[in-house]
């Protein structure tokens, strides 16, 4: 049991580091699951069913893991960036206008809304 707590405690570190790695495990959480919530969904689907549900499953999974990738990548190749993103990037928005925040919130949130649109139409 005390191998088993150092263990957690080392893998909690470890994700506090990684955080980009949270994502690609919810993605291949979601994938493993998958089946179990489309036949929730639809029982009459198969396994691995190319219906309307299972594209946009597959949009958000896919859209979890490139999450994680590009932030691994940034945090490998850009990690000046990284930093600013993890440590200062909140004191900045912080000190926006409201207008300024709305119109960024907003930015980001049609991003992901259109990065999942186009995921979903090329699976």
């Amino acid at each position: 049991m005390k191998h088993f707590k150092s263990f957690i405690k080392d893998l909690w570190n470890y994700v506090k580091i990684w955080r980009e790695l949270s994502s690609i495990a919810v993605g291949i959480i979601l994938w493993m699951k998958s089946h179990i919530l489309l036949r929730w969904i639809d029982p009459t689907s198969a396994t691995y069913d190319a219906g309307i549900f299972q594209i946009i499953l597959f949009a958000v999974i896919a859209l979890f893991v490139l999450h994680g990738v590009i932030r691994i990548l940034m945090k490998l190749i850009w990690p000046t960036t990284d930093a600013y993103l993890d440590n200062q990037f909140a004191n900045d928005f912080k000190t926006l206008e409201s207008w300024q925040k709305l119109k960024l919130t907003t930015s980001i949130f049609f991003a992901f809304l259109f990065a999942a649109v186009l995921l979903a139409r090329v699976l």
